[in-house]
């Protein structure tokens, strides 16, 4: 490594404002596995150094210098201002329960987002504030961590938390009013491992996660070994039912769903490893494992409703498939027989485009109706939903964005087919789209957040790079539509690749 190079621009700058002498730059040598590295960056570490202040008061000038000197600056600055500070309204984390639309609201300049319910995704302007935990809290610290309506819709649990702390306890609300009901129960969700809440089918019930209380462990410990619970509204909290999870690791990260008919689902990560376990509760109260760590089973989802006696459940798998494939269950809602992955069949077999796996409380990858599964791939880079039969062939899929990004897919309630999808570009905001497969037809409904900045005079071109070692790189390119290819225009040039994390 050439130290001399290196230092060259910061020794040019320091030199010519007289910032930081030359003994101040030293360069710091490691021996790692016998291989020598200098690093002369190492100093600029120390904030309390003198010369490291310095050193960046004066790279605030010669830039200031230069770019305060460019043209436009003032209608650049005052352009920029105005796009970061666009109070467009968003919606997320969409449910539909009891013939209504519940949804998350993120609304500017409101500190915190909070929770609404409308008729239908085509009427948000009627929609109705549910929770508001900036009226909560004057001083706006409290926080909706997540939210679950009952099957029925009458009533919602919320978890709350304070401070950012990520420690909430379940709320109650009645929809019809908005009002809380009933008790509060306490450390259902952390940050350490989450939280989760499944109401049975009668609205009276639920299954919940539950972090340990009073002295039942060490203090150390008691943000740890999360455990599923039943719990009765109307009745003390100390008079809970455990259901699963003494044998849990310390660290374990537990959801929970249930099914129109009642069959619960519990799926547990040990820790943030990509390990899982999923197990199934039947209707006569017994516990199932349904898949063990070295399945590979990262995904578990249950179909909305029981044929015959018989729940489907749905479990995504890299076991020998590294981009994913869905397996199938069918399991007696009566006896739980049929849960053993090795009668799993496959629906939907390992493809050239990667099976997207989430994990998390209403994981929003994978939807399931009446007759349609519908799951979305990964296109290196862009994403897209397609929509299957329950034998895994494929039928009309929603129209989207030729090259951009569905993040969230939801379920139409009953016996519906259709389904509401986000789906975003680099030139599309967050647009909230209804795919109606009897119709055929895909509409963008009033829920799209505005965009500040209109992109309609550009489009978004795909192309590839190809790496030393062969690998395809992909490059989407916005430009103006009709832009002649001469080789003349400026452009700026991003990317990003570390921790696993990709550009979507």
């Amino acid at each position: 490594m050439n130290t001399a190079r290196l230092l060259a621009p910061f020794l040019l700058v320091s030199a010519a404002f007289g910032a930081v002498p030359a003994t101040a730059i030293k360069p710091v040598t490691d021996t790692y596995h016998g291989v020598t590295v200098t690093d002369p960056y190492r100093w600029l570490e120390d904030w309390n150094d003198p010369a490291v202040k310095a050193w960046s008061e004066a790279q605030n000038v010669a830039a200031r210098a230069v770019l305060d000197g460019l043209p436009h600056v003032a209608e650049i600055r005052e352009r920029v201002t105005e796009i970061l500070s666009a109070q467009s309204i968003a919606y997320g984390d969409l449910h539909f329960a009891g013939g209504q639309l519940f949804a998350i609201k993120r609304q500017p300049p409101k500190q915190q987002p909070f929770l609404v319910v409308m008729a239908s995704p085509l009427e948000p302007a009627a929609a109705r504030v549910l929770v508001d935990p900036n009226t909560l809290n004057a001083q706006g610290t409290t926080a909706i961590d997540w939210y679950v309506p009952s099957q029925d819709g009458r009533l919602v649990a919320v978890s709350l938390s304070e401070g950012g702390s990520e420690s909430g306890d379940v709320h109650v609300f009645d929809v019809a009013t908005g009002r809380q009901v009933f008790e509060v129960i306490p450390r259902v969700q952390n940050g350490t491992g989450g939280g989760a809440l499944a109401w049975l089918p009668d609205g009276k019930s639920f299954f919940y996660t539950r972090y340990p209380r009073g002295d039942e462990r060490p203090a150390a410990d008691r943000d740890f070994y999360m455990q599923l619970y039943h719990h009765t509204l109307g009745t003390p909290t100390a008079q809970d039912r455990y259901e699963l999870g003494k044998d849990f690791p310390k660290i374990a990260e537990v959801i929970v769903e249930t099914s129109r008919d009642g069959v619960a689902l519990v799926s547990m990560q040990k820790g943030d490893g990509g390990e899982f376990q999923h197990y199934a509760r039947s209707l006569d109260g017994q516990w199932h494992p349904l898949s063990r760590y070295e399945d590979r089973v990262v995904q578990a989802a249950l179909a909305p409703g029981a044929a015959g006696g018989k729940t489907a459940i749905y479990l995504l798998s890299l076991k020998n498939a590294a981009r994913g494939k869905l397996l199938k269950l069918t399991f007696d809602s009566q006896t739980g027989s049929g849960a053993e992955p090795t009668q799993a069949e496959t629906v939907l077999p390992e493809g050239p485009d990667t099976l997207v796996s989430q994990y998390g409380l209403h994981a929003s990858n994978l939807a399931l109706t009446a007759t349609r599964i519908y799951a979305t791939y990964q296109l290196g880079g862009p994403s897209e939903v397609r929509a299957f039969d329950l034998n895994g062939l494929a039928v009309a899929t929603p129209r989207q964005f030729p090259v951009g990004a569905v993040t969230d897919v939801v379920a139409a309630e009953g016996d519906s087919d259709s389904v509401l999808f986000r789906d975003t570009s680099y030139i599309d905001a967050a647009t909230w789209l209804v795919f109606d497969p009897l119709a055929g037809t895909t509409t963008k409904t009033p829920l799209t957040q505005a965009a500040p900045v209109d992109f309609a005079d550009c489009e978004v071109v795909r192309e590839f790079a190809v790496s030393k070692d062969g690998t395809k790189i992909p490059v989407n390119i916005i430009r103006k539509k009709g832009l002649t290819l001469d080789g003349s225009h400026p452009c700026l040039v991003t990317g990003y690749g570390g921790y696993g994390i990709n550009r979507t």
